[in-house]
């Protein structure tokens, strides 16, 4: 059986791969380093966007890997991708051009979570 980073990366590649199909000169970034949080409690993930790294909060991958696969991971790279392409020109962590990519992305634009750890 795969280990669960090993399914996040995969995960992730998939994911950057559709994102890069989207906005095609984002293969010119590498995509974000994933990374295991055991420290997080209320938080499924964050993203350090100057260091280019996602963090997931592994306690939400028991009972939530479905929603942490398809729903945290894009929302986590939709914050790289607005820094990418905006830097820090919107001032809303979760502004205009953070929930166009979500939309764009097939995704609601929501900015929490209701998982249950």
């Amino acid at each position: 059986m795969k280990t669960l980073q090993t399914q996040l990366d995969k995960k992730a590649e998939s994911v950057w791969q559709e994102f890069c199909e989207m906005y095609p000169s984002l293969v010119r970034h590498n995509p974000p380093k994933i990374v295991l949080n055991n420290r997080y409690s209320r938080t499924a993930g964050t993203c350090d966007v100057e260091a280019n790294i996602v963090n997931l909060a592994t306690k939400f991958f028991k009972n939530n890997s479905n929603t942490m696969f398809a729903v945290i991971l894009p929302h986590e790279f939709a914050h790289q991708i607005d820094f990418i392409f905006n830097g820090y020109a919107d001032r809303f962590h979760h502004g205009k051009a953070w929930k166009s990519i979500m939309l764009n992305y097939g995704l609601p634009a929501d900015t929490y979570h209701t998982m249950a750890v």
